[in-house]
């Protein structure tokens, strides 16, 4: 498998992805859309498969107040989401909209969908969960 290359919009921030990611879904949460549009497209991959190239500088991170838990991560120049890469978690989101390269997998889940926006309507036929998950 060739890398799977990734960069942020000013192209500070550049990495790859090794290993074959896990899967890629849409989320829909409230904090998913505040921080990347309509929804988020996340790839989920291995920590052991992401590659950060260049820009660890450069990344900033948000970390939220509890009950919240994900740390957004994105360049600090433009501001690209870049997902939540970690040296903690054995697997973790990365922002598919940071991707250059095809990954080779296509969404195979919208999550959060009773948070989606009133005026936003889902038509593409992939599988629709109202929470996570687990709820």
């Amino acid at each position: 498998m060739s890398p799977i290359g990734g960069s942020c919009l000013c192209g500070a921030v550049r990495f790859e992805i090794v290993g074959e990611p896990l899967s890629l879904s849409y989320c829909h949460c409230s904090r998913c859309r505040k921080s990347a549009g309509v929804f988020a497209a996340v790839l989920m991959v291995r920590a052991r498969d992401f590659r950060l190239l260049s820009g660890a500088e450069d990344i900033r991170r948000y970390t939220p107040e509890p009950p919240f838990r994900h740390v957004r991560g994105f360049c600090g120049t433009c501001g690209s989401p870049i997902g939540e890469p970690s040296d903690e978690h054995e697997t973790f989101p990365v922002a598919a909209s940071a991707l250059d390269d095809d990954p080779g997998l296509r969404p195979v889940i919208h999550l959060n969908v009773a948070s989606k926006p009133a005026w936003y309507e889902i038509t593409d036929g992939v599988k629709q969960i109202p929470g996570n998950y687990g709820g």
